[in-house]
């Protein structure tokens, strides 16, 4: 299919993992020529994740569906809440639902930067080997990851200049889709974590805050939210911590 537009089918066996090789890099370079195709793609993954999150959430023991079939209920419940959106713009009207609007804005502006970031640290800070989702072997392993994950989104850094090698990587949900957060370590055991989420309910500026014992420092691009969470009272840090705001300015 080399330059060849894939069909739907063939972009859900690529999210599934179950194309050749040689085929999936055709898929992935036509995405990244085609980022609005990339971005719908990349819904579709979000979808399928949150839902199986949710499905996991049930007391009674269920067979896992597979992904199409996960999709296929996402489109079902879209239409429902289209519909279900049109009635509510109808019966609240133009003023209510500008009131509504003017919330979710104050809402966003006093929520804490890269908050999740902090508190995926906290949780998975002291993690072992075996609460994470990926063990990475290297850079190329888990970039590959990365990407599957998250279609446009930046590669996480490469610490090791600064004695820190990556662990791995746990894959998490936002209200917005997915996140991950991506582990390191020194060889005295202190870590620091790299973490992306959706860009949404709001972009953030370059900036910077600490928090209990720890620092994020965070920025954007035009797809993702991103921070690097490090103990905040560790100065043999403040290296990483410069390079990371030039790199990111």
């Amino acid at each position: 299919m080399r330059g060849q537009q894939p069909d739907e089918e063939q972009l859900h066996a690529w999210l599934d993992g179950q194309l050749d090789a040689e085929t999936a890099r055709c898929v992935e370079r036509w995405l990244a020529e085609h980022p609005a195709e990339a971005a719908k793609v990349e819904g579709w993954r979000q979808d399928a994740r949150q839902l199986r999150l949710a499905l996991h959430q049930q007391p009674v023991p269920m067979e896992t569906p597979q992904p199409s079939q996960l999709r296929q209920r996402v489109r079902q419940q879209r239409q429902w809440k289209a519909a279900a959106a049109f009635a509510l713009v109808m019966t609240l009207g133009v003023g209510g639902w500008s009131g509504w609007q003017l919330k979710n804005v104050q809402m966003a502006q006093t929520r804490l930067p890269m908050e999740d970031a902090m508190q995926a640290y906290k949780l998975f800070g002291s993690a072992t080997a075996a609460n994470l989702d990926v063990v990475s072997a290297g850079e190329g392993e888990l970039a590959s990851w990365v990407q599957r994950y998250f279609i446009n989104g930046t590669l996480p850094p490469n610490l090791e200049q600064f004695g820190y090698r990556l662990l791995g990587a746990r894959l998490m949900a936002t209200d917005n889709g997915p996140a991950a957060l991506v582990m390191y370590q020194s060889p005295e055991g202190t870590r620091v974590a790299w973490y992306i989420r959706p860009i949404e309910p709001v972009k953030l500026p370059h900036g910077e805050r600490r928090a209990s014992d720890l620092m994020a420092q965070y920025w954007s691009d035009n797809h993702y939210n991103y921070a690097l969470v490090t103990p905040s009272e560790d100065t043999q840090l403040d290296g990483m911590r410069e390079a990371i705001r030039q790199s990111t300015s």
